[in-house]
């Protein structure tokens, strides 16, 4: 390579040498894959394998490790190559096998009566395909009821009584996946299930396993089993944001030393002190330090930000329709694109379903199949449960279905576009120069008793990947209150004031950013506007005389 590693780098490489295993705790844009090519480099003629998250990133593995003995492949990659002959043809038959055959298949032609509740079928069948996909990610050698994904409209009891109904018809759709002349959908992921039950042996010196903090089970356990390789786990456990979906931190599993990447090369120190700040909330291990790179943290009104990453689909939907309504600093209006394909057809199709339950009280999707009406899901909406919902249910009942499908299909491919949104889940590995955050991240309110809201980890990794987005520009907007946020848990008998002025803050900002679009001046204008979220949102002293407490893939 053409510049020289750093000491915590050159340390990494040292601790491969000694051929123990080891693991690479790498903050965000602190040269993680350069880190993994020097290794690479040092390992000389040994065979290794760079387990990648995904097909983009082993295909752009596949350019950084060129010229080295080590072989990028994704899980699935090395599953298919080991899949048994007679069941291969399966993946070409039968892929969009339309549902209603599917239940015919299973012997599911009626709906399931639970308690004085009904299971519509088709709900039924998409919760039969959850636990397969569940069952899929973990280690287990066979499929057991509580792998069954609980349906939001049924009480406990209920859904105890489903998941044993569900759990037989998932059992007689994986023995149809063992069937070569079976007759329904073979997924992807049902032959990385059969290769991890085979118990394979990977011929390979030593394993790289990126993204470790967001392992499946199931991959972990093929690792486990190998003898006489040196494994390398490497990533942020403080970005390990996929644990809705099964993965778990393994960042530990296979012991040895553990090294620390902590100078970014993506950003420089006013975007570190605020990533820094998600970290101290975290309690971690490790924090990052800022290179000379200029970089700010600021409320921006008039710029286009480049990202906008939301938390939610519902967010993003919002931040799609209002970037619409945008034009660019020489009036000329912003094209504006959505992050992955993939997810601008989810959004699309959340919002037809929407559609679908207003004009026939039902629909297949995910998210709404358990409703049947648009009344139903605004209800439960209103619920805590339902709290989730409840922008979406805002945005179809403000703007209207029709609209939001408009909007979406009026957005230009990412690449091309001035202003991307996504997901912060999406947004995870990317970058981009200037990033805004948006306003669907909850501010943590008090309790009856007046003890402040504690975050999740979840939701505090979440806004760790946000915030490490950008690399010259943070708007933090949505996410400004962190400082105060962190003030207040260390000064509990303040926490009732700083939610109150935290939500007055965020009220003023998005106000100032709304009168933006249509009128750029009215941002100075209301600069003399008293925003009681000020003082400690910027890092200011609460006890001050202001008394305010508010707050490209990367490489």
């Amino acid at each position: 390579m053409s510049f020289a590693p750093t000491a915590e780098q050159q340390a990494a490489v040292d601790g491969f040498l000694t051929g123990k295993n080891l693991t690479i705790a790498a903050g965000a844009g602190t040269g993680k894959t350069s880190t993994l090519r020097y290794i690479a480099d040092a390992a000389g003629d040994r065979q290794g394998l760079y387990i990648a998250f995904n097909k983009s990133v082993q295909e752009e593995a596949a350019r950084k490790f060129q010229g080295t003995a080590v072989r990028p492949r994704t899980a699935h990659s090395l599953a298919y190559a080991s899949m048994p002959d007679e069941l291969r043809h399966k993946l070409q038959q039968k892929s969009r096998m339309p549902q209603r055959d599917q239940q015919e298949a299973l012997g599911l032609r009626l709906d399931i009566r639970v308690g004085e509740e009904r299971v519509r079928k088709h709900v039924v069948m998409r919760l039969v395909r959850e636990t397969l996909e569940k069952f899929c990610r973990t280690a287990a050698e066979s499929i057991d009821a509580s792998m069954v994904p609980p349906l939001l409209t049924l009480n406990e009891v209920q859904n105890a009584e489903l998941a044993q109904t569900v759990f037989r018809y998932a059992q007689k759709y994986w023995y149809d996946v063992l069937n070569p002349d079976g007759a329904l959908p073979f997924k992807h992921d049902y032959y990385l299930k059969l290769w991890q039950l085979s118990q394979p042996t990977l011929p390979y010196d030593f394993i790289l396993l990126d993204e470790a903090q967001d392992s499946d089970p199931l991959l972990v356990d093929v690792l486990h089993r190998q003898v006489n390789t040196q494994l390398v786990a490497v990533g942020d456990r403080s970005q390990a944001i996929y644990g809705w979906r099964g993965a778990t931190d393994s960042m530990d599993a296979f012991g040895g030393e553990t090294f620390q990447l902590t100078q970014s090369f993506r950003f420089g120190h006013a975007i570190a002190e605020e990533a820094n700040v998600w970290l101290d909330l975290l309690d971690a291990d490790l924090r990052i330090r800022g290179s000379e790179k200029d970089s700010s943290v600021h409320a921006s009104y008039v710029r286009v930000a480049n990202g906008v990453l939301c938390r939610t689909n519902a967010g993003a939907i919002a931040e799609v329709i209002d970037a619409h309504q945008r034009t660019d600093r020489d009036g000329s209006k912003i094209t504006v694109g959505i992050a992955s394909e993939a997810r601008a057809k989810q959004m699309r199709e959340l919002a037809n379903a929407a559609m679908q339950l207003q004009e026939r009280g039902y629909t297949s999707h995910p998210e709404l199949d358990a409703f049947d009406s648009w009344e139903a899901v605004q209800e439960y909406a209103t619920e805590d449960d339902g709290a989730d919902l409840a922008p979406l249910v805002r945005l179809v009942d403000d703007y209207g279905a029709d609209k939001i499908v408009a909007a979406i299909d009026a957005c230009v491919p990412a690449v091309e576009a001035r202003s991307t949104i996504s997901t912060v889940h999406v947004a995870k590995g990317l970058e981009w120069k200037h990033v805004r955050i948006a306003e669907d991240f909850p501010i943590p309110g008090v309790d009856d008793s007046g003890e402040l809201e504690q975050m999740t980890p979840e939701a505090m990794m979440l806004a760790y990947v946000a915030v490490t987005r950008a690399q010259r520009h943070l708007d933090p907007a949505g996410l400004d209150w962190a400082r105060g946020y962190r003030q207040a848990l260390r000064r509990p008998e303040h926490a009732a004031t700083w939610a109150q002025n935290a939500q007055k803050h965020r009220y003023i900002e998005m106000q100032r950013r709304k009168d933006s679009v249509s009128d750029p001046d009215a941002v100075g204008r209301m600069k003399g506007v008293k925003s009681s979220g000020g003082g400690w949102n910027r890092g200011g002293n609460a006890g001050g005389s202001r008394g305010s407490w508010s707050g490209r893939r990367a490489s």
